[in-house]
């Protein structure tokens, strides 16, 4: 990513989301150098953000308008492409400025949270409780959400993620389980 259009893009993104009035956090890659690194990580391709599901819903219509009027173009997620899937909005992709990301919308289940990947056959899956408790961090200047204990958070998800990876490619999740993680939970 090209930092100077990443962040005119992140701004943006959460001047909408600040304006609609949902809370929202820093995720994944972008959480990860805004803690680690105090900017974005080289081998990142785009700015992820996160929010609770049940806020998306029934804001997601206002925010992909408002996204549209920023000038940004969007994609709602509501279908896998692997999977079946119930038809329901579970995240938002937007891209502007030369630059993309993704907000995504975590569902409980069971004391986690859990979001299906769009293209694959697996989720992703954190306890429920790390996602639930925000704190905050400055990044490039301005103040954003992010989970409350990120130490730990940042560790279900990548486990030693201290240590810089050369690609991206090179990252491992820990969070990532398989389709039949869903299956599981159910029966």
């Amino acid at each position: 990513m090209k930092e100077t259009n990443a962040k005119k893009l992140l701004f943006t993104v959460a001047d909408v989301l600040e304006d609609v009035g949902v809370e929202f956090f820093l995720d994944y890659g972008t959480l990860l150098g805004a803690v680690r690194e105090k900017k974005f990580i080289k081998i990142d391709e785009d700015i992820d953000l996160g929010m609770l599901r049940e806020n998306l819903l029934p804001k997601a219509q206002v925010i992909s308008n408002q996204f549209i009027k920023k000038g940004l173009r969007i994609e709602v997620i509501n279908h896998r492409h692997k999977e079946p899937w119930d038809g329901s909005i579970y995240a938002i992709k937007f891209r502007g400025f030369g630059e993309h990301g993704d907000l995504v919308g975590s569902m409980k289940m069971k004391g986690k949270r859990a979001v299906p990947s769009h293209l694959q056959s697996h989720w992703f899956v954190l306890t429920a409780k790390l996602l639930e408790e925000l704190g905050e961090i400055g990044f490039y200047g301005r103040k954003f959400k992010i989970p409350k204990n990120v130490d730990a958070y940042l560790t279900e998800v990548y486990g030693d993620w201290r240590i810089p990876n050369k690609k991206i490619a090179d990252c491992v999740w820990l969070c990532k389980k398989p389709e039949s993680w869903l299956k599981n939970l159910e029966g």
